[in-house]
């Protein structure tokens, strides 16, 4: 006797309309009716969840609500069949979940939950490569490294001006951005890492304390951008340490909550905690 599985979640009203209509049918033309709650398969839910209740006849036969007994009946035929781009009632032929595909699906949804575990670490570690690379062009020309330095300082003039008169300099080099940019990134550097050991406890920064954080730096850049005053390389990183900070505290506990978000809601479907 051919078996067909249905596909269901629980306190699903259409899928016990379904499940009727199938038995209906089998009455007319002897199946089997597997039922199966696809709340206890990870990837069952993925792929079916927001689309019960589906029947699946086998050799990649589907029919997806809303289907009336007609259908059904067509479907066990193989008449109805298509190949994407199905409407509600149609019976759809597609590929049919195999082993492979399944631990794909959990495999991503394990590297899924570590990055939404360790996020800090992964943020941490790009932001700091990215803040401590102008600081090592110096070094690198200081040794006769020339090459690698000079590709630094090309990377980095798309994002700065590098002038010498607002940059630091280390063994007599100009380090590859400006002071405002040292500042302001080594700032979310060290923010990122004192938020590992705050992350559960630190709200976000209300946006009136943010506009406090960067009206330093914004008055301190257009005044001089008009020539009503100079700043100097002092100014330049108190409010790049602001704008640094206030961008860390704005920014990071939100990141922290979408990832909370993620890594719980593949840890109800996979229990890995």
């Amino acid at each position: 006797m051919k078996t067909v599985r249905l596909y269901i979640k629980k306190d699903c009203h259409l899928c016990e309309d379904a499940e009727m209509i199938l038995d209906a049918v089998a009455t007319r033309v002897p199946f089997a009716v597997q039922v199966v709650d696809v709340e206890r398969d990870p990837v069952l839910l993925k792929l079916f969840g927001g689309h019960v209740p589906v029947v699946d006849f086998g050799n990649g036969t589907r029919l997806y609500w809303p289907f009336m007994p007609d259908d059904v009946l067509e479907a066990l035929d193989g008449t109805a069949g298509v190949v994407g781009g199905a409407a509600p009632g149609q019976a759809i032929k597609g590929p049919v979940v195999g082993g492979r595909t399944r631990d794909v699906v959990i495999l991503v949804d394990k590297l899924l939950y570590h990055l939404a575990k360790h996020w800090v670490l992964f943020v941490g570690f790009f932001i700091g490569l990215y803040a401590g690379l102008p600081f090592l062009a110096p070094i690198l020309m200081a040794n006769g490294y020339a090459a690698p330095a000079n590709l630094i300082y090309s990377a980095y003039q798309f994002a700065c001006h590098q002038l010498p008169s607002r940059s630091y300099f280390i063994f007599g080099q100009q380090v590859a951005y400006c002071h405002r940019d040292a500042a302001i990134y080594v700032t979310l550097f060290v923010a990122t890492i004192l938020f590992a050991f705050v992350r559960h406890r630190i709200k976000p920064l209300p946006w009136q304390g943010y506009v406090a954080f960067i009206a330093p730096m914004a008055v301190d850049g257009v005044t001089q951008l008009f020539g009503l005053r100079t700043s100097n390389w002092q100014l330049r990183t108190i409010t790049g340490v602001l704008f640094g900070l206030g961008s860390a505290w704005l920014a990071l506990p939100y990141l922290e909550e979408a990832f909370q978000d993620v890594r719980q809601s593949v840890n109800d479907k996979l229990h890995l905690e």
